[in-house]
């Protein structure tokens, strides 16, 4: 699984900078966090397959954070969709798409499915074959949703040694062992799955919180996440600039980050001022040494294993 960062910057786009998206793909599968402005282009340089998105989350109403909505819809169109894309996003979000669709005389050859989440659906949640996506509230300047994707947790490991000396044949019963079950072998013995299954592998953790004060909700929700993707948008010295917009300094986020013992921390939303951001890299890491400024296609691999030992950031050390 990885983490694909499309549009770092926030509320302007700069030449280095597109507006808010973020992948996770996984499994031949996309999920799409935010589709600000140019997202269809920056899926096209990502070398990332439109036709594997299922599902689009959007986070709130602003318009750096949706007006790419129409463009992927279009484009999945002229990719000759066919099975319906499930779009969920704050009060308004459906009235936003299907006006645009309207407007624009645009036919689509698919459904799309449209959930609206307020503040009495909040406990509502996505659910994937293996996975699932929460929603919770953000402390922004309108209405704004967080997210946590989370994977169920996997089988350990089977023994295939230990199964073949207790006398276990190839085949469905091994299976049965995986999946936790204990077996009865045809001489009437027992084998037990937790003698020949190790330990289960944790399911991996992704939040996602981009356009938020630092809120002591986000740091609950995050507690022990393999990365969580944070509103960075200015440096300390303008945090009574970032509480007036709703956002974060590069400091408050690396603060929940470190709280919340996280493994990796991302800091994206980055305002157009800060063309060079190796201040705001000083910062965070001076709190949260895990901190990384997201750039454009950034990636983030996360692989199953204890701890955060083996994942990688493209381009960084």
């Amino acid at each position: 699984m990885k983490v694909i960062f499309l549009g770092t910057s926030g509320a302007i786009p700069t030449l280095s900078r597109n507006l808010p998206s973020v992948a996770i793909q996984r499994d031949g599968e996309i999920l799409l966090f935010d589709c600000g402005e140019y997202t269809q282009i920056q899926l096209i340089k990502a070398n990332l397959r439109i036709g594997r998105i299922e599902n689009i989350f959007i986070s709130h109403l602003h318009g750096d954070h949706v007006t790419g909505l129409p463009g992927i819809l279009m484009l999945l169109n002229h990719a000759a969709r066919e099975r319906p894309i499930n779009i969920y996003g704050p009060p308004g979000i459906k009235q936003y798409i299907f006006t645009t669709k309207k407007i624009l005389n645009f036919f689509a050859g698919y459904e799309i499915n449209v959930k609206e989440i307020s503040e009495k659906t909040i406990l509502a949640e996505v659910k994937g074959e293996d996975y699932s996506v929460k929603f919770f509230l953000l402390e922004h300047t309108t209405f704004t949703l967080g997210f946590v994707f989370e994977e169920n947790d996997k089988p350990g490991i089977l023994d295939v040694e230990k199964t073949r000396a207790l006398g276990v044949p190839e085949g469905p019963l091994l299976k049965r062992l995986k999946n936790g079950e204990d077996i009865k072998l045809e001489d009437g013995k027992i084998v037990y799955s937790k003698d020949v299954v190790g330990e289960s592998i944790k399911g991996r953790k992704i939040v996602y919180a981009v356009d938020t004060r630092p809120a002591k909700s986000v740091a609950e929700i995050s507690a022990g996440a393999d990365l969580l993707i944070h509103d960075g948008m200015f440096a300390e010295e303008l945090a009574d600039e970032a509480n007036l917009r709703g956002h974060s300094t590069v400091m408050q986020a690396s603060e929940i980050g470190k709280n919340a013992e996280v493994k990796k921390l991302a800091l994206t939303h980055i305002s157009p001022r800060y063309a060079d951001p190796r201040l705001l890299i000083e910062e965070a890491k001076s709190v949260f040494q895990n901190s990384y400024i997201a750039y454009d296609l950034m990636e983030i691999e996360i692989p199953y294993k204890k701890g955060f030992e083996g994942s990688r950031v493209q381009g960084l050390k």
